[in-house]
């Protein structure tokens, strides 16, 4: 199809503390990215609700407004999203996590219509929206519920550390068209709020580029604003002040303003080795003036800097590999760019390996951009695209007792399927409830509900019923559970499908 920028195919990354979109250039045959009209390359992923005109306000003059009225402000909506029914209340409104997310999607897509004439005539005939590789089936289906309120022309879900290695792979296939080339790649994902680590075999040959997942880990609980926090809590010690005792609404204003601060340092000491840090009136009368050294923000996250290198070591043996056996590593995400997190891949895989040539903050959007548009035309690459995963979590159901009982394990290729045969425990039991959960954690209090099935049971005695339950995930990650008794069938669909 000709170059039309009034119906392009665009990528989405969707992000905790940063967004951007970017869209494929036909003719040109590349991702590009979209500059914000007020933000620039990135948008920030901060939602400001103003009380007296319930304007939403997006990005840095969001976060700015924020420091005035922080109870006002959302920072990190992507870290809600394993729990829709929450209410967040901001300028006397309430608004659900998928809401704001929805918000965030639709600011973004908006303003890129808007820069083309009337905004009317934009319209995307294809738009991908990327979600971590960590996050669980309700997560994804949430992303996707938010997608659909923006109404920008969803077409499908894909996983960050895939759309950044196909923004990498593109640029070797452009190197080297008619090379076979196979690669062990592990991409290091460390952004705002989430730690993705995923290990790639990638196969290009003339026709064919082949991503096969071998191994996965990560935390949705940890990232830049992990970091943050413990600056901003060094900050606070440093500088000899104490926020306790402080109203609720004094407490979140001189919050924000040490934390702007922080955030402003930690950025400064990626390439310096020292900054000062001077915060004018946290309380009336006192003030922060301190000298913060890149040795001292490093010992602050220390403790996050094991479990990064813990959840590394995992990886290895979960792969049946070695650092030695890496080609290439593709560090994804703001984050990535601290000094000690980039010397922690350093040290176990080599300098020489780390891919420089792409942009950690763009290439994810960028990546989502280019699977747009290979949906849109498959013939657009010259050459198939096929991406093996596997399951990221264990799924299973709960049995008696509260505990979680395994059908499908974590890490298995998929397509994967497995069945397991259940009965009646008492006499006569009208309905059954069947919670379906993602995690390893023995009690299924600790792991993730994705879904309930409900089932009419006919009238039996205890231990007479064979009820059985089928487990099924496909390449995209969709996850069905079905139920079947005595030729009856209940059945449902979690994930991104």
């Amino acid at each position: 199809m000709a170059d039309d920028a009034l119906k392009p195919v665009i990528g989405i990354d969707l992000g905790t503390t940063f967004s951007a979109i970017a869209y494929w250039h036909e003719r040109r045959q590349e991702p590009r990215h979209y500059q914000h009209s007020i933000s620039g390359e990135t948008l920030q992923s901060v939602i400001y609700c103003d009380p007296k005109n319930k304007e939403i306000l997006f990005g840095k003059l969001a976060y700015r407004k924020g420091l005035v009225s922080p109870e006002n402000v959302v920072i990190g909506v992507k870290r809600m999203m394993d729990d829709a029914s929450q209410v967040i209340s901001i300028g006397g409104q309430s608004f659900s996590p998928v809401d704001l997310s929805a918000k965030l999607l639709h600011e973004l897509y908006q303003d890129v219509a808007k820069q083309h004439g009337d905004g009317r005539s934009f319209k995307s005939r294809g738009t991908i929206v990327t979600v971590p590789y960590y996050f669980k089936a309700h997560q994804c289906a949430h992303t996707r519920k938010a997608a659909e309120i923006a109404d920008i022309e969803l077409v499908g879900l894909i996983q960050e550390p895939i759309a950044a290695s196909l923004a990498y792979a593109w640029q070797l296939v452009q190197a080297s068209p008619d090379q076979e080339i196979k690669e062990n790649i592990l991409v290091f994902d460390l952004g705002g709020g989430t730690f993705d680590l995923t290990l790639f075999c990638l196969h290009q040959t003339p026709k064919k580029l082949v991503f096969e997942v071998l191994a996965t880990g990560g935390d949705d609980r940890l990232g830049g604003m992990d970091f943050d926090e413990c600056l901003y809590n060094l900050v606070l010690e440093k500088g000899g002040v104490s926020l306790s005792g402080l109203s609720a609404i004094d407490h979140n204003k001189a919050r924000q303003k040490v934390m702007e601060q922080a955030v402003e340092a930690k950025i400064t000491l990626s390439s310096a080795s020292d900054t000062y840090i001077t915060v004018t009136d946290v309380i009336p009368g006192k003030h922060i003036d301190i000298k913060v050294t890149r040795d001292d923000f490093e010992k602050s996250i220390q403790a996050y800097t094991k479990k990064i290198d813990a959840i590394v070591q995992k990886l290895w043996a979960v792969a049946n590999l070695r650092p030695s056996d890496m080609h290439r590593v593709i560090l994804v995400g703001g984050s990535s760019r601290i000094p000690c997190m980039k010397a922690l891949v350093c040290d176990l895989i080599g300098e020489e390996k780390v891919y420089g040539n792409i942009n950690p903050s763009l290439c994810v959007a960028e990546g989502a951009a280019m699977y747009a548009a290979y949906l849109d035309d498959r013939e657009i690459f010259g050459r198939e695209i096929e991406v093996k995963t596997r399951t990221c979590h264990a799924l299973g159901l709960e049995k008696a007792g509260g505990k979680f009982f395994e059908l499908i394990a974590a890490n298995q290729p998929t397509p994967s399927e497995r069945s397991q045969l259940f009965t009646n425990d008492v006499d006569d039991m009208t309905s059954l409830d069947i919670n379906v959960y993602q995690g390893s954690a023995p009690d299924v209090k600790d792991n993730a509900k994705i879904g309930t099935i409900k089932i009419d049971l006919p009238p039996a005695k205890a231990e007479s019923l064979d009820i059985m339950v089928i487990f099924k995930v496909d390449t995209e990650q969709n996850v069905t559970v079905t139920v079947e008794i005595n030729g009856d069938r209940w059945g449902d669909s979690f994930g991104y499908a």
